[in-house]
């Protein structure tokens, strides 16, 4: 078995796979950012194990 997690900045997403690729599973939680201005977005570290 394998799994994929992708940390991205507006989720998490996680995938997992058989030994032959098949997809058994995937997973994915919306997360929110704090927006300064329009030409940045910042998502603090600790809020991703909430």
């Amino acid at each position: 078995m394998y799994i994929g997690i992708d940390l991205g900045t507006s989720g998490v997403k996680a995938i997992l796979l058989n030994e032959q690729g098949d997809v058994l599973a995937t997973h994915t939680e919306k997360q929110t950012l704090s927006r300064g201005t329009r030409l940045w977005a910042d998502k603090a570290p600790y809020t991703r194990w909430q």
